[in-house]
């Protein structure tokens, strides 16, 4: 291919208010390069991992806005940690739930992402490509571990692909009862999703008593594989991240 025919693509994504956009974006760290007014409004941002437009749809719904559009990042962990820290500074906050909001870096069979929806509800799904598909549920084991396993990644995706935590329980759910039957790693694993997927429902009670479910699992006199090990330490990561989320909810709430 030429340079003559290289090119990029931008996204032009709706929104309530041009304004309202523009602020988010600056407190990520995205620069303004362009603002119209009439003869109808639209907004352009600037950040070194992707340029952004904005046109003003004013009827709509950010619950039922499902444009989204995918970023490709070197370092998404790198990211991540930079818009964070520019959040703090801008607004002295990270919002985790409803609109806007940030979700934790996950991995995922095809890459490790975060997803980051905006004022008006659209989704920039950010990641980096893993050098080969990875597992997120683990070797396969019995027949009943298998279908654990399946309905496991198909929750985890769910939940942290899709942003459907909502549907994510539904189906994790569906297999909780029979649990008994899976490897304990998994069993562990599945408890800090689940937990996990409360605290996205905002049912910060129904995590803390799957997150103490969580504390009565023993993995330390197993012998783990490479990978379950790998596995098991993200989870850790996660239960950890979770409990600070939930002690920061809880300070919320307390009465002045």
């Amino acid at each position: 291919m030429t340079e003559q025919m290289s090119g990029k693509i931008i996204p032009i994504l709706p929104c309530r208010s041009v304004n309202e956009q523009l602020d988010f974006y600056q407190s990520l760290g995205f620069e303004m390069t362009y603002k119209q007014a009439r003869p109808n409004q639209y907004a352009c941002v600037r950040h070194p991992i992707a340029e952004l437009h904005f046109f003003v749809l004013k009827q709509l719904d950010p619950a039922k806005n499902y444009s989204m559009c995918y970023i490709h990042v070197a370092d998404v962990d790198a990211v991540y940690e930079t818009f964070c820290e520019s959040l703090k500074r801008n607004t002295n906050r990270i919002p985790a739930r409803g609109y806007p909001k940030i979700t934790k870096p996950n991995n995922l069979a095809e890459d490790r992402r975060f997803i980051l929806v905006d004022p008006s509800g659209n989704r920039l799904l950010i990641g980096t490509k893993h050098a080969a598909p990875q597992s997120v549920a683990g070797p396969d084991d019995t027949v009943q571990a298998s279908k654990f396993r399946n309905a496991f990644e198909t929750a985890y995706k769910l939940a942290y692909a899709k942003d459907d935590p909502a549907h994510a329980a539904k189906v994790l759910d569906s297999v909780l009862p029979g649990m008994e039957e899976v490897p304990l790693p998994l069993r562990y694993r599945a408890g800090i999703l689940r937990a996990d997927i409360a605290h996205l429902l905002d049912e910060n009670e129904a995590a803390l008593s799957l997150m103490d479910e969580v504390s009565q699992i023993s993995l330390s006199q197993l012998s783990l594989s490479a990978e379950e090990h790998f596995l098991v330490q993200e989870a850790d990561k996660r239960l950890e991240e979770l409990k600070a989320a939930l002690l920061a909810d809880q300070r919320l709430q307390r009465p002045e």
